[in-house]
């Protein structure tokens, strides 16, 4: 890796951390931490580390900084944010002590101090070394703006450090704050980090969070916000971002959508994954293009949400001839209609790159088409690919001819009017996506008052941890009630009757003016077997092979475009 980086003329810094108190996923583990103050997220009570446990802390990172020196590597950035251990040390949120390591702040920060002289010592002038700290934890007693433009003073005196980065919030309902995700504004900590940047005149600042954009970059070195600028999601979304702002091809850069679906895969357990960049940690991935095909081929595409416009402008690409059909005047399907939802309209950048794409590749559109498996058979392709998505079905326990809408139809309905109405909204939801979410948003900001009812006993099960606490704190916010473990039976007269899942118990709500629901979905493959029928050789993608998610969509449309 080293020599690699290296060679390119750009310098390869290794981060060194330790989570301290927040080893959440090992039940073998010890937790850590300046203090035996409970971890405020798990509630995990760590062990207090006693000062000769601190000095091997010390030496453990020292040590760690000195084989990647070993190893090629030009410096160390050492992870003081997040709530991570330098941060709980740092706090006085996290550090009661009284000793050497804690009390008063210079005695909070010595551990990281102590850090900081070893690895100089150790690894020499020469080698880099920076602290990424926060600006602001985001919880009462802890680190403020004002607390840590002191820390910052202190580090500045001292030397030691080539820069810093910056970032915000910790291991606590802050905890949105280190990625904020698309419903927040965008670069939203750049007043912040330029706050910091006036107390580090001969001292780098790495700035970052939501720039999404070359443009985005510049205009912030620009306001005085940085030096630098650092990317994390950008690259994961599209890893020949540096290399297309160079070249000045900002059109081509895949965005990111900020949905966090990256980080939830990894809290969840498995591997990372993009939700729009299906080649992401492939070795040809900065490089990769749809490899060539040996025969140029017709296909037909049916569906343009993103599955079909994945697998669209991926076979084009590859040299084939491809029509794409529509039903609707506009491509993108559920995505699209997720984007016009309060605070989700960075989906539409996502839908954009498809289109962008496919226009480049020579895809024929044909929206508003809503085609017959004769009319597909009259073009006489050699590929179909199915990607006419899912309908959501009607509750199991509510009773036939209940007026009722599906949550998309209702959230249309009150898109094309902002008029006020009055009563109670309830939205049924087995569904627990963000989507739903961001549409019950919707309801509130429409009705007197909106009440989400789930069989589950809690709701958000498909969000991922750090983006569901934004979820949470907004439907407080806006007064959206839950009632958890509870399934529709009859809307009568603006009363809705109900019973718990679990012991039957009958329940009602009053004044109810809109019941809408999403619930498990069902495939819209009519098509699939009607084209077999018809001699065609026809795979289904996306919910039309099995209802899913958007990422699990446009990764199928990925593989079909591929496979033609």
């Amino acid at each position: 890796w080293a020599e690699a980086v290296e060679g390119e003329d750009c310098r390869l810094v290794g981060q060194l951390g330790h989570v301290g108190r927040q080893q959440l996923w090992s039940p073998l583990a010890t937790p850590v931490s300046a203090s035996a103050r409970p971890d405020p997220l798990s509630w995990t009570v760590p062990h207090k580390m006693t000062a000769g446990e601190v000095e091997e802390m010390i030496e453990s990172f020292v040590a760690a900084a000195e084989r990647l020196q070993r190893a090629g590597f030009s410096g160390v950035e050492l992870h003081g944010a997040h709530g991570y251990l330098l941060t709980q040390f740092m706090s006085p949120f996290s550090n009661d002590r009284d000793d050497k390591y804690g009390g008063d702040r210079l005695r909070r920060l010595a551990f990281v101090r102590e850090m900081i002289s070893g690895i100089r010592q150790r690894c020499g002038a020469g080698f880099l070394m920076g602290l990424k700290m926060p600006c602001d934890e985001g919880v009462a007693g802890g680190i403020t703006p004002e607390e840590a433009e002191e820390i910052v003073k202190i580090f500045v005196a001292e030397g030691g450090l080539d820069y810093f980065a910056f970032s915000q919030g910790n291991f606590s309902p802050s905890l949105e704050n280190h990625l904020p995700d698309m419903h927040f504004s965008k670069r939203p900590y750049q007043h912040l980090h330029a706050r910091m940047k006036k107390l580090c005149d001969q001292i780098p600042v790495m700035t970052l969070g939501r720039i999404e954009t070359p443009a985005a970059a510049e205009q912030v070195l620009a306001e005085g916000c940085g030096d630098l600028v650092g990317f994390s999601r950008a690259l994961i979304s599209d890893a020949a971002w540096a290399n297309k702002a160079r070249d000045g091809r900002d059109g081509d850069i895949r965005p990111c959508i900020y949905c966090n679906y990256c980080w939830g895969e990894i809290h969840a357990g498995r591997g990372m994954t993009c939700v729009h960049n299906p080649e992401l940690a492939e070795p040809h991935e900065i490089a990769w293009q749809p490899a060539p095909a040996r025969a140029a081929r017709r296909v037909a595409v049916i569906g343009a949400g993103v599955a079909g416009l994945e697998a669209a402008w991926i076979a084009a690409t590859r040299g084939h001839q491809v029509d794409l059909f529509g039903a609707s005047p506009e491509s993108g399907g559920g995505a699209l209609w997720e984007s016009r939802l309060p605070g989700r309209a960075d989906i539409a950048e996502a839908i954009a790159f498809q289109i962008a794409r496919a226009g480049e590749a020579g895809v024929t559109i044909h929206l508003e088409q809503r085609v017959t498996a004769q009319e597909i058979a009259a073009l006489r392709p050699d590929e179909v690919i199915l990607a006419t998505g899912a309908t959501t079905t009607w509750p199991a326990s509510l009773a036939d001819g209940t007026a009722a809408m599906d949550l998309r139809t209702a959230s249309q309905e009150l898109l094309a009017s902002d008029s006020p109405r009055s009563g109670t909204a309830v939205l049924f939801d087995q569904d627990h996506s963000a989507a739903f979410y961001a549409a019950a948003e919707l309801f509130a900001a429409r009705f007197e008052r909106t009440i989400i009812m789930t069989p589950r006993a809690a709701i958000g099960s498909k969000v991922n941890f750090i983006s569901m606490i934004g979820v949470l704190r907004r439907l407080a916010a806006l007064r959206i009630e839950t009632v958890p473990l509870s399934l529709p039976l009859a809307l009568v007269e603006g009363r809705l009757s109900y019973r718990n899942a679990l012991n039957g118990d009958k329940g009602e709500i009053g004044d109810v003016a809109c019941l809408a629901y999403a619930t498990p979905r069902a495939v819209n493959d009519k098509l699939l077997a009607e084209l077999g029928a018809l001699g065609l050789n026809v795979q289904a993608v996306g919910d039309c092979r099995a209802p899913r998610n958007m990422a699990a969509a446009i990764h199928d449309g990925h593989a079909a475009g591929l496979s033609c």
